[in-house]
């Protein structure tokens, strides 16, 4: 908010001000500089980060999201959607007013974005599992079907992630292995197609109906220590970074909610590394997902992988230099 000028003075844990999308002499904008919210007590208008960009610059929140990652310094990883408007590459200010909303000179801003491209050749408690409840059931899973050999994943993380064969039920003809919430409890199982041919009809990936994935991250309960951690689409990309010794969670999809954010800031992370997969939709997804991150005082690094490029199945060597460059 401060890119935008707005004139607020600072009480406790707020910013107040005139609020920037109303009329008003009174003063009823309020930021919560903890919980990273505005709210006008006038016209009612609230949100974080992504939504005051939106509002005020009448754009969905898809290209809030956008635009917060451009002017971060993401540069061409950020693409406009097509039939969206040409917006200027810096955000307006209103009345021409000094950027600093506290006028105390502090440097407010998120740690930093950093890209990355690997070229050509290769404080409240976070309530984001409260609509998974608890599971009690236990699959019977085979840990030493020939896919798991095939696919190269150690026997020890098998165990360490309870991946196994599933021949009966919801997963049948799946690897399957549990999701926990970020309390470590156990809220679902996923299963993953054990062939490189996928039935018609069938997806890749499955889960319970009802499961809520943009109430989760999986595998944070693991890694809540951890400071840095990289960002990937699915599970089978970090069991392949657990097995490099980097910590590492999933979106379960290519989109970030957030609930998804806030768990991330709750465990305590102070540098996130996104790493979709190396495609279109992935390159696309990993600007919007950033720009979402950005909302919170995080350092945001994005990786782009060579064409067809998925964490899980990259040479260690490349893998690892990519996400362990020095900085």
């Amino acid at each position: 908010m401060a890119n935008y000028g707005l004139e607020l003075e600072r009480r406790g844990a707020e910013l107040v001000g005139l609020c920037p999308f109303h009329e008003e002499t009174k003063g009823s904008f309020r930021v919560n500089l903890e919980k990273k919210v505005f709210h006008c007590f006038g016209c009612r208008a609230k949100g974080n980060v992504l939504d005051f960009v939106a509002r005020l610059e009448e754009v969905s929140i898809r290209e809030a999201a956008l635009l917060v990652a451009e002017w971060s310094g993401l540069g061409e990883e950020v693409k406009t959607p097509p039939g969206a408007r040409e917006r200027p590459s810096q955000p307006r200010r209103k009345n021409n007013l000094p950027p600093d909303p506290t006028g105390d000179g502090k440097d407010r801003s998120p740690r930093g974005v950093e890209e990355s491209d690997s070229g050509s050749s290769g404080a409240a408690e976070p309530t984001a599992a409260e609509g998974n409840p608890p599971l009690e059931l236990e699959l019977k899973l085979d840990p030493d079907h020939p896919y798991l050999d095939e696919r190269g994943i150690a026997r020890g993380t098998r165990e360490t992630f309870g991946i196994g064969y599933c021949g009966r039920g919801l997963m049948r003809g799946r690897v399957a292995f549990p999701i926990h919430d970020h309390q470590g409890r156990k809220v679902a199982y996923c299963g993953r197609w054990a062939a490189a041919e996928i039935p018609e009809g069938e997806d890749r990936y499955k889960l319970p109906k009802g499961f809520l994935k943009a109430e989760v991250l999986f595998n944070l309960h693991r890694v809540r220590e951890a400071h840095h951690l990289v960002l990937v689409e699915g599970p089978f990309s970090v069991f392949r970074l657990h097995e490099l010794g980097i910590p590492a969670v999933a979106l379960l999809g290519s989109t970030i909610s957030p609930g998804q954010c806030r768990l991330l800031y709750d465990a305590g992370t102070k540098a996130v590394t996104v790493l979709m997969d190396g495609d279109e939709p992935g390159r696309e997804a990993a600007g919007v997902i950033a720009g979402e991150l950005l909302a919170y005082p995080l350092f945001v690094r994005v990786i782009r992988l060579p064409d067809g490029a998925e964490p899980d199945t990259m040479p260690e060597t490349e893998l690892r230099a990519l996400v362990q460059r020095p900085r």
